[in-house]
């Protein structure tokens, strides 16, 4: 059963963010979030459970991007721009004339 915790990430620049981890069923790290997470809640109490859980991810081992698999790093999707078409293509289509 995949499991996930919230760790603290070191980067680059030396700044400390949290992200989401996920770990495989022996605890090895699957993948994680590329950006850093907030804490959040859908009431007061989920808040504070969640800024609690942030509280526990400082008390283990800081981890750095190259902790975590390569292919486990959530990218973002990249577009699809086989469709897409110039600014000429748009105002012709369109039926507006550019001087």
């Amino acid at each position: 059963m995949i499991s996930w915790n919230y760790r603290v990430f070191r980067e680059e620049n030396d700044d400390h963010i949290i992200r989401e981890v996920y770990y495989d069923e022996k605890g090895a790290i699957l993948s994680c979030t590329v950006n850093a997470v907030e804490p959040w809640g859908e009431s007061l109490d989920a808040l504070l459970k969640d800024i609690e859980d942030f509280k526990a991810a400082t008390l283990l081992p800081i981890l750095t991007l190259a902790d975590v698999p390569v292919e486990g790093i959530r990218k973002k999707r990249q577009r699809n721009r086989a469709q897409n078409v110039s600014h000429e293509q748009l105002l012709a289509k369109l039926g507006i004339t550019w001087r």
